[in-house]
This record gives C-alpha cells, structure tokens and sequence, in this order.
C-alpha cells in the first residue's frame, strides 16, 4: 500500500479475547429528525486502545454519548461483557465500569484535586476504601503536578491540570472500559504530550481495561492499537493502522471520500 500513515507501527500487537469488552451492532442515534450516527458495528476488547477519529460533526461525541446512554439511540445493541446494556441508566453504567471521561475537563470546581479524586472512587464503588489512598498515590505518580496541587480546589487549574484530574477520576474509579473525548482538545502542546504519554507509556496503569478514544487530532494514533474512522455518521473504515493510506487520513480529518459502514478487519 502506498504512502501509508507515519503511524503504521502499532503501539502494540492488537489484543483479542473470546469476549468483546464491549460491542456496538447497527447502533444509530438522532436528534429529532437528524440523523448523528448510523449503523454503527464495532468491538472493543480487552486491553486494547481503539482510536475513533474524525472530523468535527462526525458524530465521535454523540456515539461515545450513546454507549452510556445519555443520547437517546434508535436501532442497534450495545452490548458490555455480553450483556444488553442499550437501556441501562448511565450511573449504573458508570458503576459497572463503564467509565465516561468527556470533552470539556469536566471536574467538580470547588473541590480539591484530592477531594476530586476520593469523590471518583466512591461514586463508583469499584475501589475499597482501604485502597483509596494508594490509588490516589498512583495518580499523583503518573500525572506528578497533580501531588504538587493535591490542596488546590480544581477550578483553579489549567486545562491541561485538569485534563489530568479527569483521566486521574477515572482511574479511582477502576475502568472496564474507558471511553476518553477529544483528551487533547484546547491544550497547549506540552500537556498534549503529557496526556499522551500517560495513554503510551503508562497504559499498563489501567490494568486490563478497554479504551475507546475519540480525536480529531492524529495524535491518537500513535497509541492505538486500532483504528476506527467516521465520517458524517457512519464507519468506514476499521482495522489496524497499518492498513490506513492517504485517502484514509483525508477522509478521517478532512471529511472527504466515502462515508459507508464496513466491517471490522482483523
């Protein structure tokens, strides 16, 4: 294949199980009349980090939105260690570790970063209270501003801190499944690369969970394993980045060529 992408060398060799992680079959999602996403097909499993790139209004958002059901879906099935999860409220999602981390740095101003982080593990129930402060201990060791800024309440912070502060919840929550919005989104370059490092380096961090990781930015396949492109609403292209050329990076953050649902390669 000619020209392909400078990211053709996987992090890692992609990982499979006998059980999908999560999966999507034929998933669409409207607003009113609107179609934002169709007939979307896809798995995530263990341990692997799936890219889902595309360009602004591909509907990358709003497919992460509906995984935790908090976009109303029309046809389809999701599906989270074999089990229906398509009309599951998401904070029961949340507390089965599905664990949401969404555009914006969303965290709770007022608080601490330390309270910010006890808030994740106990809001989840997934972490012993006895464990609690050595997970927070990891944090502080994997994003090390955030041991520095323990006392500072999170509304204070730069974006790219409390970037960190909404991966470093997700981690006290203990994930199953990760599903990371536009992490890079309004960053200066050098948190970029603190975010990415994290999500490169440290994924073992994570234990054996599954992330889905929505960009737009070309970044994100440099710690993919796999990669999924939608456009306009639709899938169409998945599989390992190696096999992604020109016409497949155009279309993934230009917008152009096909907009079709394919099915999963190997």
């Amino acid at each position: 294949m000619a020209n392909p992408t400078p990211y053709s060398t996987p992090r890692r060799s992609s990982v499979r199980t006998s059980d999908p992680a999560l999966s999507l079959e034929d998933v669409s999602i409207s607003y009113g009349h609107v179609s934002a996403v169709a007939d979307v097909t896809l798995t995530l499993y263990a341990g692997e980090t799936l890219a889902l790139i595309g360009p602004n209004g591909a509907g990358k958002s709003t497919l992460l939105r509906g995984i935790t059901n908090q976009a109303r879906k029309g046809n389809g099935k999701i599906r989270f260690g074999g089990r229906d999860i398509s009309t599951v409220p998401p904070h029961r999602l949340n507390r089965a570790g599905i664990i949401h981390v969404p555009e914006g740095r969303q965290v709770v101003a007022p608080l601490t970063v330390r309270e910010n982080l006890q808030l994740a593990a106990r809001a989840a129930g997934r972490c012993p209270r006895r464990e609690i402060e050595a997970s927070i201990d990891l944090v502080h060791e994997l994003f090390p501003p955030l041991a520095r800024l323990r006392d500072t309440p999170s509304g204070l912070l730069s974006g790219g801190e409390q970037q960190m502060v909404a991966i470093g919840r997700a981690l006290m929550a203990r994930p199953t499944v990760l599903l990371l919005d536009e992490p890079s989104m309004g960053l200066a370059p050098v948190m970029i690369e603190v975010i990415y490092e994290f999500l490169g380096e440290h994924r073992d961090a994570l234990g054996g969970a599954a992330v889905l990781l929505a960009e737009q930015s070309q970044i994100a396949l440099r710690v993919a394993d796999r990669a999924a492109v939608l456009s306009r609403g639709r899938l169409s292209f998945v599989g390992p980045i190696s096999q992604m050329d020109e016409s497949l990076i155009a279309e993934a953050y230009l917008g152009t060529g096909r907009a079709a649902g394919v099915p999963e390669t190997a």
